[in-house]
């Protein structure tokens, strides 16, 4: 079994290279191989391939902050939220609507976007007042453009994932992939700058923990490539320490220094929402894929 090394050399750094195998040799034993559904996780959209994702059920998750932020908006009343890959996208989105019916959101390098709205921090998105049937067009560093990827990449919808809403969605993909319209699901990371990022592969640990869970009570197997099975391991060794992973995190740390200390408490909450958004690929909204 091939290990790639940015998978490893993450785990190694909490857990030792002997439990890391242990829990490779349990996947081994527990799953049939042979026709059984794959489950990869993708640390960050650097690491994707043109048919990494076709055919598959897809999440993305970006915990500080994009998809905690959504999740909050849409939660708090927004219309829809449309991913851009670019500031000026956005900016262009949003003046083919009038003022009064749209925001811009989002942030570049943690920090607002001249021109913008709102910023990336959940806290922006709670007032239902700012953002009840708002179309908002959402920028980020690197959850917006992630969301878009992982849609263009799979041609399905793409679930909107976070540590605020990490059962439901979990549920909801369980849900989908038991449809048997889908050959294999993928849990992509926004990552930070194009590597991996701590938190969002704890998150991605412990979506993949729940499918693995719940489509077992489906009797549908799963196959876990390495680095789902080395995320699952990591989230389970740090169950209940959430928050003190997104404080260590250096993304969390950067964000800190830039005075967003409460957005990691936020972000932290476990199941603070029960709500499961979904891209079509033009918006995000709570409803279900057709």
């Amino acid at each position: 079994m091939k290990i790639e090394v940015y998978a490893v050399e993450f785990y190694a750094s909490r857990n030792s290279m002997s439990s890391l195998k242990c829990g490779l040799e349990h996947h081994m034993l527990y799953y049939n191989w042979a026709g059984a559904m794959k489950l990869d996780v993708i640390v960050s959209p650097r690491y994707l391939k043109e048919d990494t994702l076709k055919g598959r059920l897809c999440a993305v998750v970006d915990v500080l902050r994009a998809t905690s932020s959504i999740i909050t908006a849409l939660v708090s009343g927004a219309k829809e939220i449309r991913p851009c890959l670019s500031a000026a996208e956005a900016k262009k989105g949003a003046a083919r609507l009038s003022k009064g019916s749209r925001l811009l959101g989002g942030e570049e390098m943690g920090e607002l976007i001249p021109g913008f709205d709102l910023g990336n921090s959940p806290f922006e998105y709670l007032n239902a007042e700012t953002v009840a049937n708002k179309v908002i067009y959402f920028y980020t560093t690197n959850g917006s453009g992630a969301i878009r990827k992982a849609f263009a990449g799979s041609g399905s919808p793409v679930y909107i994932a976070a540590l605020l809403n990490v059962s439901a969605v979990s549920a909801a993909m369980v849900k989908a992939a038991s449809a048997g319209k889908f050959k294999g699901i993928g849990v992509l990371c926004s990552g930070r700058q194009g590597e991996l990022s701590e938190e969002d592969n704890f998150c991605a640990g412990l979506i993949v923990d729940k499918l693995r869970y719940g489509l077992k009570q489906c009797g549908i197997a799963l196959e876990l490539g390495d680095t789902a099975s080395a995320a699952a391991k990591y989230a389970l060794s740090n169950r209940g320490h959430g928050l003190d992973i997104l404080r260590e995190s250096v993304h969390g740390q950067y964000l800190d220094s830039l005075g967003f200390a409460d957005d990691l408490v936020f972000a932290s909450r476990m199941d603070f929402y029960n709500a499961a958004p979904i891209f079509d690929g033009k918006r995000i909204t709570l409803s279900s894929p057709a």
